[in-house]
């Protein structure tokens, strides 16, 4: 990592030589966590404790008017003492270095293009995010009171030359979009519309054959703004998926989003509705998505035994229905202290899940040392029940879940 560094640094000296400017940019935190009963067992397993870090470091090189290029360096995003984590500077796997973003842009004024490995999976809100690096071309078009952006995304290609596989292009993994954002005042709004082409990759890395593709085609819908002392963001999302894979169902879900909160000078209260639906055939539930937070537990273990897919594969929950009341303190420039109360209940139908329902209270206070350095401590209490107990096949509730955390973290 030191010589990736030291070449960073090289190219950055070397464009404000060739009069390209350079915005570097950078985060870095450190985190020790304490966990009681995280598998929301009847009587908890005990306690563990672990320290985990993460860190990246951005360069944008513009390199002439409106032209640039982005780099991004994601590095020791893991748990320390873990084998991938191991204190040298050439591990080969995730807790190294790793290239997240690198992707090209140019503004011709009336249009703008990006494309390479940059940042997909998010829009509007947070709720059903899971953004994470994708390679894809972008096409942005500046319209009345907002932009419209097409958008073509490749996640895996098996029609590349040579192929030895007949038909191999119906393999691939391909993603188009069209979505607008807009703002008239104090509103912001707007759709997006994605149409997905899924090769389904089995667990063993390879390609189940041409009839074995899945096809999504999803649409959401975003108003965000504020009303007088009043602020507000919602989102809506349908998805539709039809699959040619032997025994798996067609299925269509949904979520909904809505958090409503005032701006009442030092404090900030406010309540959020979640909901997301399930199909009981093909035992899938809209997932809140792994960038959207419903508590500090259930962001921590993904709804670990919550929900008829056993848990969520996207973090967070899938299939269920949500109130959180909270409440943030800005005591001063420096000084934040919060806290929130969530309540949420099981959409499924299968009878192993239709009963589990469970409350989370959370609390947390953040101080900024400096612009650039802050320090976050976090705790959380839950309770869950009715949840089935698969070697007695009987239901029960769980002893209670713990957690806290303290995090230091540094932005530039």
């Amino acid at each position: 990592m030191r010589k990736l560094l030291v070449v960073l640094m090289v190219v950055a000296f070397a464009a404000t030589a060739f009069a390209a400017d350079v915005k570097l940019s950078g985060y870095m935190e450190v985190k020790g966590i304490y966990i009681e009963n995280g598998e929301a067992n009847e009587d908890s397993l005990g306690e563990t404790s672990w320290w985990e870090q993460d860190g990246n470091i951005q360069a944008k090189f513009i390199v002439d008017k409106g032209t640039a290029f982005t780099v991004r360096g994601d590095f020791r995003d893991g748990t320390w003492g873990e084998s991938n984590m191991v204190a040298k500077t050439n591990s080969g796997d995730e807790g190294g270095f790793t290239i997240q973003r690198a992707f090209l842009e140019h503004d011709f004024g009336k249009a703008a293009i990006q494309a390479g490995l940059m940042s997909t999976g998010g829009w509007g809100t947070a709720f059903g995010n899971n953004v994470e690096g994708n390679y894809r071309v972008k096409l942005i078009v500046p319209v009345s009171n907002g932009k419209v952006q097409f958008q073509t995304t490749k996640s895996n290609e098996s029609g590349s030359f040579p192929s030895n596989k007949k038909d191999a292009e119906k393999d691939d993994n391909d993603q188009y979009g069209v979505d607008y954002v807009g703002k008239t005042g104090n509103y912001t709004y707007g759709f997006n519309l994605t149409y997905r082409m899924d090769s389904r990759v089995n667990n063993e890395g390879g390609l189940k054959g041409d009839d074995d593709s899945a096809d999504t085609v999803k649409l959401e819908l975003m108003l965000k703004g504020e009303l007088g002392l009043i602020g507000f963001e919602s989102e809506f999302a349908y998805a539709d998926v039809s699959t040619d894979e032997v025994g798996a169902e067609d299925y269509d879900l949904f979520g909904a989003y809505v958090n409503v909160w005032g701006n009442l000078g030092k404090f900030t209260p406010g309540i959020a509705f979640i909901y997301g639906s399930t199909d009981e055939d093909a035992n899938e539930g809209f997932e809140f998505g792994d960038d959207f937070n419903t508590t500090l537990l259930v962001d921590l273990t993904d709804g670990y035994n919550l929900s008829g897919a056993g848990y969520s594969t996207n973090g967070d929950l899938a299939g269920y229905t949500a109130v959180k009341a909270y409440l943030d303190y800005a005591h001063n420039d420096a000084l934040t202290i919060g806290g929130a109360f969530t309540y949420a209940v099981s959409n499924w139908d299968d009878p192993n899940y239709e009963d589990v329902k469970f409350y989370e209270l959370d609390a947390y206070v953040s101080y900024q040392i400096n612009k650039a350095l802050n320090y976050t401590v976090k705790a959380a209490y839950a309770k869950i029940s009715d949840i089935m107990d698969y070697g007695t096949l009987d239901k029960y509730d769980s002893e209670a879940l713990y957690y806290a955390s303290h995090t230091l973290s540094v932005a530039f």
